[in-house]
């Protein structure tokens, strides 16, 4: 089957996923590179300006910024719901773009509207980052979606994990016709992937096999080694921790197709798993927060959501670290996204406008969040789901 076969039926089922139309979809290698060709255009059609997001969130959802060529200013996060909390948004006439960013998978409708009503005051386009959520839009009250450009991943660990693949909504009712029309432009004029992106593609899975078998000392040389000859793609290149996009923006090649699709066929059965998991940890947890032993974002225990994490905020680093170690020493998987800021760190703080040590006294919120954030894992068993439930509720009732 041609590629552009498989790209219409991929781009079919997520619009008949999210009841959009198919025509308003763009599909790109990857989630990073997508936001870059959209900032891009708004910033060719608007000047430059400001991007206001969250630190907390990976570097590649940050780079994009600076290669667009616009500046980046952080903004707090909500504890409530892990995105931009609208009352502390930095709004000003040089602000370009606002990012709604569902961390974990997490919605809230009425903070979701005042964060896209607060940016469209100013005239600021609203980009959502849907990196956790793939095929899920922010809706107003009536159903309609919020954003202005919906950014969709479907990379390594996310809730579609197709390895590589994006898939971008361009609303068709953006108030500026000529800002969007500038966009979809730029989407539909991206180049295909070339033969040594496709070849990295398909040989992704044997790659991280091979290396994982292989002891350290030879392991990272060759690892490095392969990211330099374009041979291997990694989740989060060096370079991309010092605030640049590894690779130009291109359409997804045949094996990338392929692998989304395959994605897309499990989301239902993924999905599923991670609702069960999620309404797990709110029965069992939801009395620890109320009695001031865990901070919860209310969105996670608000109406279940497939979430792709269920996130628990303890009150330092080392208590969240010494909780990771807990679940992991009885066999489940756990995994520390959110720590340190800009996941999974910089290795130059200052590329992304930090002082050198990436201190975050200034976005207070975000600073406890990062510091104590522990992100179970949903995709598992209900009986897993469960131990990891009572491993928790141990650890924190013994204090």
């Amino acid at each position: 089957m041609a590629s552009d076969e498989r790209a219409q039926r991929v781009l079919a089922e997520i619009a008949r996923r999210t009841g959009t139309d198919a025509r308003d979809w763009h599909l790109v290698f990857r989630a990073r590179h997508a936001m870059a060709v959209v900032l891009r255009a708004l910033r060719e059609a608007r000047g430059h300006g400001e991007v206001a997001t969250q630190l907390l969130t990976c570097c590649t959802a940050v780079d994009p910024i600076y290669a667009a060529g616009l500046a980046v200013r952080y903004a707090d996060v909500s504890p409530d719901t892990l995105a931009l909390d609208a009352e502390q948004l930095p709004l000003g006439a040089d602000t370009r773009a606002v990012v709604l960013q569902h961390t974990f998978g997490l919605f809230d409708q009425e903070a979701d509207a005042a964060l896209v009503a607060r940016a469209h005051s100013v005239g600021a386009l609203v980009l959502e980052d849907c990196a956790h959520c793939a095929c899920h839009l922010s809706r107003d009250a009536s159903g309609a979606p919020l954003a202005d450009v919906s950014v969709h991943s479907f990379g390594i660990q996310k809730m579609a994990p197709a390895g590589f693949g994006a898939a971008v909504w361009v609303n068709p009712s953006m108030e500026d016709v000529g800002l969007r029309d500038a966009i979809v432009a730029a989407l539909q004029s991206l180049p295909a992937a070339d033969d040594r992106l496709e070849r990295a593609v398909k040989g992704y899975d044997l790659l991280i096999r091979v290396l994982l078998h292989l002891p350290m000392a030879i392991r990272k040389p060759l690892r490095n080694l392969l990211v330099r000859r374009r041979a291997f793609i990694p989740a989060v290149a060096d370079e991309e921790r010092r605030g640049i996009v590894s690779y130009d923006a291109t359409l997804p090649g045949g094996s990338t197709l392929a692998c989304m699709r395959e994605g897309l066929d499990g989301l239902d059965a993924r999905e599923g798993e991670c609702l069960e998991a999620t309404r797990i940890y709110a029965k069992a947890f939801a009395p620890l927060a109320q009695g001031g032993l865990v901070s919860i974002p209310k969105a996670a225990l608000g109406q279940p959501r497939p979430l792709m994490r269920f996130p628990l905020v303890l009150d330092s680093q080392q208590r969240a670290d010494a909780l990771v170690e807990a679940i992991e020493a009885k066999g489940c998987y756990c995994d520390s996204w959110g720590r340190p800021a800009l996941y999974p760190g910089a290795l130059d703080w200052t590329a992304y406008g930090l002082s050198a040590d990436g201190e975050l006294s200034r976005w207070p919120h975000t600073q406890g969040v990062v510091q104590g954030i522990v992100p179970l894992y949903n995709a598992v068993p209900a009986d897993e789901a469960h131990l990891v439930a009572q491993i928790v509720t141990s650890f924190l009732e013994e204090g």
